[in-house]
Parts: structure tokens; C-alpha cells; sequence
């Protein structure tokens, strides 16, 4: 992920060095990411109050910001014994609740492994779309979309303008060959969504349509697409609809404000759990 723009300042905020740990309960081990999302630890943490990964407990209480460089598993606690003694500093840029996140609905997280979605069926022809996966909320899907990257539809992009609670996603236009289960699709949101679902790093959105897995409050803005000899644009559906475009990006702009128990610290001084 990363911030593109602020509402308040225009350009995205400078990089603040800050104390930062990959965990909070115990010196460095894990290997973070650039771009991954960024809380502080619990105020009443046993081994202080620092910057660490977000996926940390209690995941997304406290959001602060991105980490703008790539530690690697170097980082101690405050309290550490281990040299170099107590915390370092790394890069972290504010995540501001003015602030816009971009993020990709990338095919894989920093570390390999896929974050595409699965287990659709539907016939040559149709305008159906099932997914055996759930989806708890009627409607939630209208104005997605579902981007195939292998099988019968490879390339193929389609706008969503209906689902139920059976997993039904019905589609503007119809497909045009048959869905199988192990075929592969980006599940993009749509553009005004309030809640996200990032890997397991931390740092790209995941395709899903199930949506108990989206746990990140946002205020999604807009969705947008990239490829080979197309320009970064909003998706639109009179454009776009339909249409096969070979290996194309798609990304999300949204906001994290935070929420009354998940704060953002600049918002929310700091929720204490």
C-alpha cells in the first residue's frame, strides 16, 4: 500500500523516524514488508508502547501508519537486553485520517503466496456467478467486479449489478465460457466499500467475496485498472464492462480513519483496549 494523496495537505505526509518492532511480545524474528500497515502497541503492553506490525494483537487497533522501508527482521523492544539495546528507528509514514490509500489487489502478498480468490462455478453464456464461499450480506457486491485470470475466461472483465446471500453474483454482461471451481478470479470491491481485507503481510488488498473476512474499516473512494498499452484509469462500467485486457492491475483508493474500536491514532489519540 501506500498514500498518494492528503486531503488536508495535498502531498502524502514525510516519512517520521519512529520506534519500531516487527512484534509485540518479543524482539525481531519476522520479516515485514514496505508498505505494510503499522499500529502501536497496546498502552498497557508489558514490554512498552512502540510502532509495530498491525497484524500484531489486537490487529488494527491503533493505526498509525506505513512502513516505508523494508526492515528485513532487524528491530528490538524497549525493554530488549539483546544489542543493539532497546528499540530502533525505522521509516514510517503517518497514515492520517485525511490520508488516501492505494491499495492493489495484487495475485500474491510480498511473500509468494496467492491471494486470488476461488471456488466460483458458472455456465458458458451466463449472467450467473456462484461462489460456494460466503456472503452474508444481499447486495454488498453491486458495483464490483470480477476479473478472471485463468480458465475459459482468462482476461475477462466483468461488472457486478446484483448478489444474494447463496453466493449468486450476477453479472452485467454474460460469460463467455464456463466457470470451474479451481479457476482463479480478482474480486475487486466496490468503490465506496466499508471494509477491506488486506494479506496476511499487511500490505495488499485480498480477493474475496466473503464478508465476514473483511475486517478493516475504510471509506473506499474509488477503483481503478492498469495493463499493458492501457493508461492507470477509474474502472467504468460503460468502458470497461466485458472487455478481455491480458494481465491487468487493479487497485482501490480509500481512507482509514479508524472507527470506535479499531482508532486511528490521529484521530483517536489511542483506544485502549
Amino acid at each position: 500500500m501506500e498514500i498518494v494523496r492528503d486531503l488536508v495537505g495535498g502531498d502524502p505526509p514525510p516519512a517520521l523516524e519512529l520506534f519500531y518492532c516487527q512484534q509485540d511480545d518479543a524482539d525481531a524474528s519476522e520479516t515485514r514488508y514496505k508498505g505494510s500497515l503499522v499500529k502501536l502497541m497496546d498502552w498497557n503492553n508489558a514490554n512498552g508502547i512502540q510502532c509495530c506490525w498491525a497484524g500484531e494483537t489486537t490487529i488494527y487497533e491503533n493505526i498509525i501508519g506505513l512502513l516505508a522501508e523494508a526492515p528485513g527482521i532487524d528491530g528490538n523492544l524497549l525493554n530488549s537486553s539483546t544489542a543493539p539495546k532497546g528499540a530502533v528507528t525505522k521509516k514510517i509514514i503517518p497514515l492520517l485520517p485525511s490520508s488516501i490509500v492505494r491499495g492493489e489487489y495484487a495475485r500474491s502478498d510480498p511473500a509468494g503466496t496467492s491471494i486470488l480468490d476461488t471456488n466460483f462455478t458458472g455456465d458458458a453464456a451466463s449472467t450467473s456467478l456462484t461462489c460456494a464461499d460466503l456472503i452474508t450480506t444481499a447486495d454488498l457486491m453491486i458495483g464490483g467486479w470480477v476479473y478472471f485470470t485463468n480458465g475459459a475466461n482468462e482476461g475477462y472483465l466483468h461488472y457486478i449489478t446484483d448478489n444474494d446471500t447463496s453466493g449468486v453474483l450476477t453479472l452485467a454482461t454474460a460469460a463467455a465460457g464456463a466457470t470451474v471451481a479451481t479457476d482463479d478470479l480478482i474480486v475487486i470491491q466496490s468503490a465506496n466499500t466499508l471494509w477491506m481485507q488486506l494479506d496476511t503481510q499487511y500490505v495488499n488488498l485480498v480477493s474475496n467475496v466473503e464478508d465476514t473476512a473483511r475486517t478493516l474499516p475504510v471509506v473506499g473512494l474509488m477503483t481503478y485498472i492498469s495493463a499493458p498499452g492501457r493508461q492507470f484509469e477509474r474502472l467504468d462500467r460503460n468502458i470497461h464492462d466485458g472487455l478481455k485486457i491480458t494481465n491487468a492491475r487493479f487497485y482501490h483508493d480509500f481512507i482509514i480513519g479508524g472507527s470506535a474500536t479499531l482508532g486511528n491514532v490521529w484521530r483517536d489519540t489511542v483506544v485502549r483496549a
